[in-house]
């Protein structure tokens, strides 16, 4: 803990660290009782005390923010240490129903205690001109973060609302929101200045996108949804756009071919977005903005997923009013045109237009890497997601078994231990109680479900739980058992 001062004293900013993430006032309401921490609430009636009151405020220019803070740097003599700790233990007590019930706004905010402690924060880093080796640990932690030149470099990075509309003046559209997937709109009509509002939108809660953006999926869909009228020459609009796409700057080398192909563009008027949804993709989705400004929020799903899943707005309940009040983003952070955000599959998120004109964005996922440690984390729930992420067992499973190929039964701890023992103990050759590099890559055998293995830093990524470094023979088990739990 850092202090601006080296005194041995003890003081009361150090004692309010105790307290102050036991609430705040973005995780109480107004009529709260704890809507400050609970160790400053009684500060004046303790003041009164003879012993607190030969405080002494020294270096008040240091490290403070107002003059005028009569909390700044104070610190009491060793004589008052007993009666000040008496005190806070007393106050414990009394506002432990306020602990409680900060934590449970914290829940019902979308921060439940499993997400809390593997985030720590909910702060979504900005780089630029950047590298892998910077980003590596975020994309395989699944945590969310813009580069905000993330777009340098590629062929597409001119792609705005403008270019679009010329180059593929024959191609069609559809704008979201609708009843139908059938794209009705010419592209080289006037659908810029077309603003509507989504139905029910006085139902949507606060910060949500007001208007329906225009969605163009040619390249992902053409091929195998035919009926939904993509206008002229489809596959040489297809081939344009899986040509003009590049790994980007700060992306291991992989191949572009299939990224191009999971393509997705988006056109954002003013005030437009995608309502909160989940992504139906295994693999970790990188949007461009190429022009306009967009603002993101994001969360997790809760360990109980909603029955009903995610689909686009859903979890705002202004269908469902058994559903308002679930949306409770904790990720929110803004992208400027050339930048790159990050989505990690089973994160709900939503985006909207924060600029004057038409913003336009692609959606792309790539291969290398997988969220692997985030995935160990978070599989429990995301099993329970009947589509979307709910799919992606087979690469979970993958990274469960090490490349191997072999199949995890679904069934309970107990009959599910045994085979998790014997597993771990045939892949540690040298009998240490820990996988080396060369005993955790062993088993690869080549594609599994016809994608290629998973890397050695996935794969460490993801049974690392303890983050020290080694892969132990017990985190091994202790994933495959996991995993069998989660499959049942």
């Amino acid at each position: 803990m850092h202090s601006s001062n080296n005194s041995p004293f003890l003081s009361f900013s150090s004692l309010s660290l105790l307290c102050s993430s036991s609430s705040s006032p973005s995780s109480s309401s107004s009529s709260s009782s704890c809507s400050r921490p609970f160790f400053f609430s009684s500060f004046s009636r303790w003041s009164s005390f003879p012993y607190l009151s030969s405080f002494n405020d020294n270096n008040n220019n240091n490290n403070s923010t107002s003059n005028n803070d009569p909390l700044r740097n104070l610190r009491p003599s060793w004589r008052s240490i007993p009666l000040v700790l008496t005190l806070l233990l007393a106050r414990l007590g009394e506002d432990g129903a306020c602990i409680a019930e900060a934590a449970s706004a914290r829940a019902n905010k979308g921060e439940d205690p499993r997400v809390l402690e593997y985030y720590g924060s909910f702060s979504s880093p900005t780089f630029e001109n950047t590298s892998y080796e910077e980003v590596r640990q975020l994309l395989l932690e699944g945590r969310p973060f813009v580069i905000n030149d993330g777009a340098r470099g590629l062929p597409m990075e001119h792609w705005d609302c403008d270019f679009v509309q010329r180059e593929f003046p024959e191609s069609r559209i559809r704008q979201e929101g609708g009843r139908s997937d059938i794209n009705g709109i010419k592209m080289s009509s006037d659908w810029q200045s077309m603003v509507k509002p989504f139905r029910s939108v006085e139902r949507f809660p606060p910060g949500a996108p007001r208007n329906r953006p225009f969605y163009w999926d040619i390249a992902k869909a053409a091929e195998d949804e035919k009926h939904r009228k993509w206008g002229k020459n489809p596959k040489a609009v297809v081939k344009k756009i899986v040509e003009s796409t590049a790994v980007p700057y700060w992306l291991p080398k992989q191949g572009s071919t299939s990224i191009g192909r999971s393509s997705e563009m988006w056109f954002h008027p003013p005030g437009a977005g995608a309502p909160a949804h989940m992504d139906p993709h295994c693999r970790t989705t990188v949007s461009y903005c190429f022009s306009g400004r967009r603002k993101w929020r994001m969360m997790m799903p809760p360990a109980n997923p909603h029955k009903d899943g995610y689909f686009d707005g859903e979890i705002y309940g202004a269908s469902d009013e058994s559903r308002q009040g679930e949306w409770q983003p904790t990720f929110e952070f803004e992208a400027p045109a050339g930048s790159a955000v990050i989505v990690y599959p089973g994160m709900i998120h939503e985006t909207a237009s924060i600029g004057e004109g038409c913003s336009s964005s692609i959606s792309q996922t790539f291969e290398v890497p997988v969220a692997a440690a985030y995935f160990r984390t978070f599989w429990p729930r995301f099993a329970l997601v009947d589509e979307d992420v709910g799919g992606c067992g087979y690469l979970v499973e993958t990274m469960v078994t090490l490349n191997s190929g072999t199949h995890v039964k679904p069934s309970k701890e107990a009959a599910s231990r045994p085979a998790a023992k014997s597993f771990a103990k045939k892949a540690d050759t040298n009998s240490d109680g820990f996988l080396d590099d060369s005993e955790l890559m062993a088993l690869t055998k080549g594609p599994v479900n016809n994608e290629a293995p998973r890397s050695l830093e996935e794969l460490k990524s993801f049974h690392d739980v303890d983050k020290d470094g080694r892969v132990s023979l017990q985190e091994v088990e202790e994933s495959w058992v996991m995993f069998a739990e989660a499959a049942r």
